[in-house]
């Protein structure tokens, strides 16, 4: 699992739609690779000082974008580089 923290640009919408935006700019920037293992919800909520719903909402609206994907038991993984809109 990657310790991956986002980096977090003050706006005044939700907290989870920044998480996605950071984790969108970290793969679109290489900062974060393809098949790579994200911070479980908890762990990432605890670290960001959020709820885990938040980084629930957060990992949904990724996956909606088709940046990462679930695997039961596994954990979120990075899918990669999206091409055109997502």
């Amino acid at each position: 699992m990657t310790i991956w923290i986002p980096e977090i640009v003050e706006n005044s919408g939700p907290i989870y739609l920044a998480i996605a935006d950071a984790l969108a700019s970290d793969v679109a920037r290489g900062r974060l690779e393809a098949r790579t293992r994200l911070p479980t919800h908890r762990e990432l909520a605890y670290r960001l000082g959020v709820t885990v719903g938040t980084i629930t909402r957060a990992y949904a609206e990724a996956e909606r974008r088709g940046l990462v994907y679930g695997e039961v038991g596994r954990g979120t993984f990075v899918r990669g580089q999206v091409t055109g809109d997502a």
